[in-house]
């Protein structure tokens, strides 16, 4: 008994509820609805005349300036005619030359789509025309251009020779004629302002139709375009009121009287004037049918607020009786996670769709962040290697962010050698080293490869955990470049670092570890010996430190530079006791930094370097050195060898530029543009999404088929002309690719093109 009183007791609340609801549905909905409508259909009345008129005008000045700014790319059309020699009167003339200058003709012609056809006229030829298809006489083209005229020669020549632009005067037309076309003159003048021919462009209705059309979009009034005598040119449509409009007198009553009548209604009609055409843009608006708009919309606006509320009285009782919880807590739930507050969800259709828009948006974010994550990660490691951090806490943001985590405590980098390995992937699409040894993650250390520009090297940026030994973990790495690769690269290792902030010291080291390696006869090079070896000479000259400077410069690091001049000082003075053997060590220093300075800098450090070799002590000498380090390391630091963009911008120009010829690949845009092949490889494919050399066959296949379409160019010719000597075999690569062999894709394009 209790039990059913319960569910009586919540069937009622429900109830009640519902009925709750269904009353705030009708308050909030209806009560503003009405004082809404009835405001919106008040001031819709009164304001509707001043609207249209409006309306009207703003087309009006759009139409104007659309026109005009037509009328000044034929200007501008007709003044790069005048300075193309090959539709000069000479070419035009000329039995052999005619048909290139026809040619040129029609190019100018269909860059502007409003152009059916352009003439030129030459006070040197009178009484001719010269166009696309060929020359008229004066009589010819009155006869054949402009029938049912009563223009003569005389006239039509006067026209001609205007100074400024115009539109061809028509004589003779009566009130009921009117030409489908019309023609805009420009005077064709030398340098000096000497008017010597013009340029006749032959502007049909319809093109004219077209301009109207995009200004007119209100569907209320129409537009027009008349000249000085009030006739007709275009207008928007070509119904009763067009035919009512094409008397002059009409159309002039009109214009000066702002209104007229036609079938029983009132038209509003305004003018905007082009005195320097002497033709005029006009808008007829009838208020009417913009008040019908309005009286339809807001029926319209009835049935739907009647069919809303009905509508919205099923949803309410739906929803509260079957499914009102459950969306709510998938409302819930998503607003959770969607950080939306406004976000409500009233069917299962909104559910799905906002879980499905939510999805797929993280899908897409989730695929755009993978794919840019290695370019990203790449400029961190580059950034890393060139010592450019001293942050600790924005190193650590900006490896979280390109997904790089090192264990902690113990960071040392590998120079790898990719001269003679990157060599077998050259030719075709085989992988390089980088992409074997990009990311190494293993129990007890981690490596991230990093690819050095204008370099053919790589840098392994190694973290281990604490009781790892350095060279297990090289050898580890070398055993699986030898299993990827077949052989062992020629590798340099800096020494061990605590901090990844001074790994650019462990870089360098690996650097100049690797530049001994030749020396050595071995594969692998570790800096950490080569400051062991000794070498019983009267004077010890310590290599490691020397080439660590040399790398430091190199890289234009004054901090390492600085140090590493320090030690060697200091150890010239401990170990070479005798003056005149501490100034021999100290001008072999000088001599190498003077050496490094004249290749990265130039002259002005050798003569810098010539003011410092008459020194007393190491310590003198030392500050001279400081001074040349410091003035190498702002120099390279300057210089834009590290400059990507510009170094990826000259890959694509080269590319551009050489695309058609056969000897153009990776090797070559590599060496011209002062990059790995490696590099240039994975650049292409991170820019294009296509391999290097799928990449330049679309190039060459698109300009073939532009040659094929465009040129008469014999096939052969057109083939070898784009790279490729085995004409036959392309020819089958072609038809493979587009379907056609070339000679039918020329037949079918060329056909397509001429109808």
């Amino acid at each position: 008994m209790q039990m059913g009183k319960y569910t009586e007791l919540n069937r009622q609340k429900l109830f009640r509820g519902i009925i709750r609801a269904i009353s705030s549905y009708l308050i909030v909905f209806l009560v503003p609805f009405l004082a809404v409508s009835w405001i919106w259909y008040d001031t819709s009345v009164k304001s509707i005349n001043e609207q249209v008129m409006l309306t009207a005008r703003n087309q009006l000045i759009q139409l104007k300036y659309s026109l005009e700014n037509t009328f000044i790319q034929l200007n501008y059309l007709t003044q790069k005619m005048t300075n193309d020699h090959v539709v000069s009167l000479k070419y035009l003339q000329h039995p052999y030359l005619t048909k290139e200058a026809r040619e040129a003709m029609q190019t100018y012609k269909i860059t502007n789509d409003l152009v059916e056809e352009v003439y030129l006229y030459y006070k040197e030829s009178p009484a001719t025309l010269y166009s696309t298809v060929g020359s008229f006489s004066f009589d010819t083209f009155l006869k054949k251009v402009l029938p049912k005229n009563e223009m003569g020669q005389e006239q039509l020549a006067a026209q001609l020779d205007s100074s400024a632009p115009t539109l061809l005067t028509l004589e003779g037309a009566g009130e009921e004629q009117r030409y489908s076309r019309f023609f805009y003159i420009v005077p064709i003048q030398s340098e000096e302002m000497t008017v010597y021919g013009s340029a006749i462009y032959e502007i049909k209705e319809n093109n004219l139709k077209r301009i109207l059309d995009l200004s007119n979009n209100d569907g209320i009034s129409n537009t027009y375009i008349i000249n000085d005598e009030y006739q007709l040119l275009a207008s928007t449509t070509n119904d009763e009121l067009a035919r009512f409009l094409n008397h002059p007198e009409r159309m002039k009553k009109g214009i000066q009287t702002g209104r007229m009548r036609f079938e029983q209604s009132t038209y509003f009609v305004q003018a905007i004037a082009n005195n320097e055409l002497n033709i005029s843009v006009v808008a007829v608006a009838n208020p009417n049918q913009a008040l019908a708009s309005v009286n339809r919309v807001q029926e319209q606006f009835v049935l739907v607020f009647i069919a809303i509320l009905f509508t919205g009285i099923t949803a309410v009782v739906m929803l509260g009786l079957r499914s009102y919880r459950p969306i709510r807590k998938i409302e819930n739930l998503v607003q959770e996670f969607h950080r939306d507050p406004k976000m409500t969800l009233h069917s299962m259709d909104d559910v799905h769709n906002t879980l499905a828009a939510f999805l797929v948006e993280h899908q897409e974010l989730h695929q755009e962040v993978r794919l840019q994550t290695p370019h990203a990660r790449e400029q961190v490691l580059r950034k890393l290697m060139s010592g450019r951090f001293r942050s600790e806490q924005e190193l650590a943001l900006l490896l979280e962010a390109v997904h790089v985590c090192f264990p902690k405590s113990n960071y040392f980098v590998i120079a790898i050698d990719t001269k003679t390995v990157d060599t077998k992937a050259k030719q075709g699409d085989k992988k390089f080293l980088i992409d074997y040894i990009e990311e190494i993650k293993e129990a007890d250390y981690t490596a991230y490869a990093t690819e050095i520009l204008s370099t053919e090297m790589l840098a392994l940026t190694v973290g281990f955990v604490d009781g790892k030994e350095q060279k297990e973990i090289v050898d580890a790495i070398a055993e699986k470049i030898t299993q990827a690769i077949s052989l062992t690269p020629a590798m340099g290792v800096g020494m061990t670092v605590d901090q990844l902030t001074a790994i650019n010291e462990s870089y360098i080291e690996g650097l100049a570890a690797l530049e001994n390696q030749g020396s050595q006869g071995k594969q692998i090079s570790y800096y950490a010996e080569l400051s062991q070896e000794t070498k019983h000479l009267p004077i010890n000259y310590p290599d490691n430190q020397k080439l660590k400077l040399i790398q430091a410069l190199n890289q234009g690091n004054i901090e390492i530079a600085s140090e590493t001049i320090q030690r060697l000082i200091e150890e010239g003075e401990s170990k070479q006791t005798s003056p005149r053997v501490q100034k021999m060590y100290g001008y072999y220093l000088l001599n190498t930094i003077a050496q490094v300075g004249g290749e990265l800098v130039g002259a002005e450090v050798l003569h810098t370097a010539s003011e410092s070799a008459d020194f007393n002590s190491l310590n003198q000498l030392q500050t001279a050195l400081l001074t040349i380090a410091q003035q190498i390391c702002t120099k390279v630091q300057k210089q834009p060898l590290d400059d990507e963009s510009e170094m990826n911008e000259k890959i694509f120009s080269f590319i551009q530029e050489n695309y058609h010829s056969s000897q153009l690949s990776l090797e070559s845009v590599a060496e011209e543009v002062g990059v790995s092949v490696s590099y240039v490889s994975r650049f292409v494919k991170k820019e294009s999404g296509k391999t290097f050399s799928k990449y330049i066959q679309e190039l060459r296949l698109k300009k073939i088929k532009e040659e094929l379409i465009e040129t008469d160019l014999p096939i052969k010719e057109i083939i070898r002309n784009n790279g490729y000597y085995d004409v036959s075999n392309y020819t089958r690569k072609f038809r493979k690719i587009v379907g056609v062999t070339p000679g039918q894709y020329r037949e079918m394009n060329q056909k397509m093109r001429n109808y």
